[in-house]
């Protein structure tokens, strides 16, 4: 027997009495979850006894007021008559006055007159007594009707409210009756299902976490251009034989030849210049007759010319854009993402003379220089402005210079003469900021204003230069020691301080930033650090290394004297 009296039925359908004693009797957190059923059904009853209470009570007070509004209309319709018949009589009575009446007469009219206005009166009396049954009658209709229509409703309402509490009192009764093993079950199953929804919840939230740190450490291996790579090259064609490592046969390549274009790889030998993607596929390959290569390469555009030569070709990464011809010997180039180059060749009557040209091949400018031998230039992003640095000699030692050019001025925008040092290679970092690195300092110039500023090197020995245009910044290696060893590496901001720095006992022959990574390159091992100078990783290089360059923050392509590959760090 349950809790409720009713009594269990054995195995042979015989039933069996369990007494009270013997039955499982309910936990104190059953009896705490009945008592709390119970006492919100006690609630819910109340409420549902409040509000027919107060339904009742406005029921009521329509009926009230349609029966005052009813009682005042029939009041006016019945009285109407009345004050009509009264204003007759009033106007058929004879004014009072002094005068003695004159004798009436039978055959008179006015003998005749006072009757037939006494029939009038009592013939408007009976209709009056006739309208009033009929106006009572027809407010009493209005009220039952008013009455039936407010009972539907209220009826409605009613059914609404029981059959709201008949299945909140079921639900409690059938949780009540329920025998406590298998209210037990019930209630473990539901605690499963809620956890197994937790843990479900947790683990999506935790995934979703995991991805998108992943994605925020790898944008760089996630660009679009990387995942089309990874589909058509990865993918579909795993087996090619055009992958890394890139074996070098019958020609050399030399250490500033190698470059990173975007995030794929342009080299010139002395034969031919290619381009590869990041798993080693060929993307073109054009044939050269220079007897001095000399590459150069923006994101988008490369340009190889032959020093102290006049030919020069212009590259995509897929396609060949433009063979010419200068009229004097190249010196150097440069080229923006805009297609945007310049020239800076030999000239008569000058030392040597700047030439820009747009991408369709049409000269922009030109300018000539007759004092220095120019040794670098950058072109502004926009392909609108240029810096240059040069050199030459003054009183037995060297000196150079920097210019910044505007190509809608005639003059130089800023000039500035340093002593006692050769400007190796400059680049714009911005449209504002450009870097030269020189043999005894460092220099960053405000292309607005003409500030520079120099950093020194204090005596130490520069192994190793990288300009990042895509942080804007700059870095160099600077050996204590003098034989290339016991490295300083030094991160530069636009403004020419440093803004990162660390020491190492390594002899670093090539350097390559990416955004936050700093890629060293030894004798026979890469290593990378982040800038604040804790080491990432360190792999093998091969065994002759030569150049390093990042191309992603953690993948780096390094030239070997017989081969090319790339390194995953």
């Amino acid at each position: 027997m349950d809790n409720t009296g009713r009594r269990f039925k054995t195995e042979n359908d015989e039933p069996t009495r369990i007494f009270e004693a013997d039955a499982p009797k309910p936990s104190a957190r059953d009896e705490a979850k009945a008592e709390r059923a119970a006492a919100k059904a006690e609630r819910a009853a109340e409420r549902s006894e409040r509000q027919k209470t107060r339904e009742a009570k406005a029921v009521e007070r329509m009926m009230a007021k349609e029966r005052h509004s009813g009682k005042a209309s029939g009041r006016r319709d019945h009285d109407a008559p009345v004050r009509e018949s009264e204003a007759d009589s009033a106007a058929q009575e004879p004014i009072a006055d002094n005068t003695p009446a004159p004798e009436e007469k039978p055959d008179t009219p006015s003998a005749v007159e006072p009757e037939e206005k006494s029939d009038t009166a009592d013939t408007s009396a009976a209709d009056n007594k006739d309208k009033e049954p009929e106006q009572k009658h027809s407010i009493k209709d209005r009220d039952e009707r008013l009455k039936d229509k407010n009972a539907k409703k209220l009826d409605k309402l009613m059914k609404k409210k029981r059959r709201r509490e008949e299945n909140t009192e079921r639900d409690v009764l059938s949780y009540e009756d329920m025998p406590l093993e298998e209210r037990e079950k019930k209630q473990s199953s539901s605690k499963r299902r809620f956890n197994k929804k937790r843990i479900t919840v947790a683990v999506i939230i935790l995934l979703v976490l995991i991805f998108i740190v992943f994605v925020f450490t790898n944008n760089d291996k996630l660009s679009l251009h990387n995942i089309s790579n990874f589909v058509t090259y990865g993918i579909f064609n795993s087996d090619s034989d055009q992958r890394f490592p890139i074996e070098i046969q019958g020609e050399s390549v030399n250490a500033g030849n190698f470059r990173r274009m975007g995030q794929d790889l342009c080299f010139a030998s002395d034969t031919k210049l290619q381009t590869l993607n990041n798993y080693g596929k060929r993307m073109l390959t054009v044939q050269h007759g220079f007897t001095s290569p000399v590459l150069v390469c923006s994101d988008k555009y490369s340009v190889l010319y032959n020093l102290g030569g006049t030919g020069f070709q212009i590259n995509g990464l897929d396609k060949s854009v433009y063979s010419g011809t200068a009229e004097h010997g190249i010196l150097v180039a440069d080229i923006n993402n805009d297609g945007v180059y310049a020239l800076v060749t030999q000239s008569d009557g000058y030392l040597s003379k700047l030439t820009v040209y747009e991408k369709d091949n049409s000269k922009i400018y030109s300018y000539s220089f007759a004092n220095y031998y120019i040794t670098s230039v950058s072109l502004s992003s926009n392909g609108r402005m240029a810096v240059l640095s040069g050199v030459s000699a003054l009183n037995g030692s060297e000196i150079s210079s920097l210019y910044v050019l505007d190509f809608t001025k005639e003059a130089p925008q800023q000039f500035a003469e340093l002593e006692d040092t050769i400007i190796y290679d400059v680049c714009y970092l911005n449209d504002t900021y450009a870097a030269a690195v020189g043999s005894a300092g460092a220099y960053c110039i405000n292309t607005g204003n003409g500030n520079v500023e120099l950093t020194s090197y204090k005596g130490k020995t520069l192994t190793a230069y990288n300009f990042n245009t895509d942080t804007d910044t700059f870095s160099v290696s600077l050996s204590r020691s003098g034989d290339g060893r016991n490295c300083d590496i030094y991160s530069f901001n636009t403004n020419g301080t440093v803004s990162k720095s660390f020491s190492t006992d390594l002899k670093v022959i090539s350097l390559s930033t990416y955004k936050g990574r700093v890629a060293l390159l030894t004798s026979d091992s890469v290593y990378l650090y982040d800038k604040g100078g804790s080491q990432v990783s360190v792999s093998e290089a091969g065994v002759d290394p030569r150049c390093v360059v990042l191309y992603t923050s953690s993948d780096a392509y390094v030239l070997d004297t017989s081969e090319i590959r790339s390194v995953a760090m």
